[in-house]
């Protein structure tokens, strides 16, 4: 009975390359026409039944019960187009939080946010590079190592903000604390927001070792909780922190970050998107990222005006991410002694899938990631061009030209 479910699925994929399932039994089937460009191969008969069959065969490959051989970049394409079929993509339980108490809100935010954060410090030192920074890289040139990416993206950051000495920053979201510090050595003062508790020790163990601590403050703090009548920044950056805000929240978010903002100050967001607006996959949901939310582009510049911001500058670093990832992968597969004896092969598993979907997820065009910068207001005092990010040149300002 469970081999002609899975039968019926597979027959129902929509994929653009044909592919091999090997059941159990011994049998395999070839879907599609064609030279197969990867292959599902069940190494025993799964429990259950595929009744969300994104999860149920994640689940099977956590549990080794399946494994995938040959592309995973046409399996994600098959994935792609069978969408509807396989992940059920909707908004029922993103609509259902959209009623939900203030309180109510908070909890689960934060209970979102530690169960992939607070699994632990050391889990994540383990594979993350020297700046512990879990973001999208910059790889500026094709050499480049993931710690050089990795600071060529905080360095992006800070100058598209234009950093420098006396800045106030508020970094909402701020991880392990590594653009806190890298602000804070080009002299500005910074606070750092997070939820994670695992989080701000490490940042704050960061910036003591770094002899920043009379320069950057980080709190244990929901960005709910910032208050634009007590403390205002002239810049605000926000990096991996947005997808977690949840559908339906994105007025709050920006109306939050446009009340701790001066008069022409600059906002530079940082987020996961996609070609539409949705929920992360049933899998992502459970296991990976629970609350996850992934805007498209326009969503997000649809919500700017109300909140007085205006949109200065938008990139893609698409590509990017999925390079970030891969090393990554890399980098965690070869610690996979270190990960087995802090955790079970389960979890093992469950990280290799993770991160190996999610790199040819944003390589074939499902997933993608926008910076935009944003000002409070006019500011005009921004650069006549964004080419010195790009060639290490001196920013030209407009102000001497247009001044009344």
């Amino acid at each position: 009975m469970l081999k002609l479910m899975l039968q019926a699925l597979f027959s129902g994929l929509n994929g653009p390359v044909p592919f091999v399932v090997a059941y159990w039994d011994g049998a395999q089937v070839i879907y599609g026409r064609g030279e197969p460009a990867f292959t599902l191969r069940f190494t025993r008969e799964p429990n259950g039944q595929p009744d969300e069959p994104v999860v149920y065969l994640g689940e099977c490959y956590m549990d080794g019960t399946l494994e995938i051989d040959g592309s995973w970049d046409a399996l994600l394409a098959t994935m792609v187009a069978s969408s509807a079929t396989l992940m059920g993509r909707g908004t029922g339980k993103a609509l259902g939080w959209l009623g939900e108490k203030f309180a109510a809100r908070r909890e689960r935010q934060r209970h979102n946010v530690r169960h992939h954060y607070d699994i632990g410090n050391d889990f994540y030192r383990l594979w993350l590079d020297e700046t512990q920074t879990y973001s999208c890289a910059y790889f500026r040139n094709p050499n480049d190592s993931l710690l050089t990416a990795q600071r060529n993206k905080v360095a992006l950051c800070l100058d598209k903000l234009g950093v420098g000495e006396g800045t106030r920053l508020l970094d909402i979201g701020c991880g392990w604390g590594e653009m806190a510090i890298a602000a804070a050595r080009r002299g500005a003062r910074v606070v750092g927001i997070t939820l994670s508790a695992e989080q701000r020790s490490g940042a704050c163990d960061r910036v003591a070792a770094a002899g920043l601590a009379d320069r950057v403050d980080i709190r244990l703090q929901d960005y709910l909780d910032l208050d634009g009548n007590a403390e205002r920044f002239d810049r605000v950056v926000s990096v991996g922190m947005f997808e977690h805000v949840g559908r339906g929240h994105h007025d709050d978010f920006f109306g939050r970050a446009s009340s701790m903002l001066k008069e022409g100050g600059l906002m530079l967001l940082h987020t996961i998107t996609g070609p539409e607006t949705r929920e992360t996959n049933p899998w992502i949901e459970k296991y990976i990222f629970p609350g996850g939310y992934i805007p498209a582009p326009e969503t997000l510049v649809a919500a700017l005006p109300a909140q007085g911001l205006k949109l200065v500058h938008m990139e893609s670093l698409r590509l990017h991410y999925a390079q970030t990832l891969q090393c990554w992968l890399d980098r965690y597969k070869a610690v996979t002694p270190q990960v087995l004896a802090m955790f079970d092969v389960r979890f093992e598993r469950m990280w290799t899938l993770y991160l190996r979907g999610c790199s040819a997820a944003f390589r074939a065009g499902d997933l993608d990631i926008h910076q935009l910068l944003v000002s409070k207001g006019n500011n005009n005092t921004l650069p006549r061009d964004w080419g010195y990010l790009y060639s290490g040149s001196v920013p030209l300002s407009w102000s001497a030209d247009i001044s009344g």
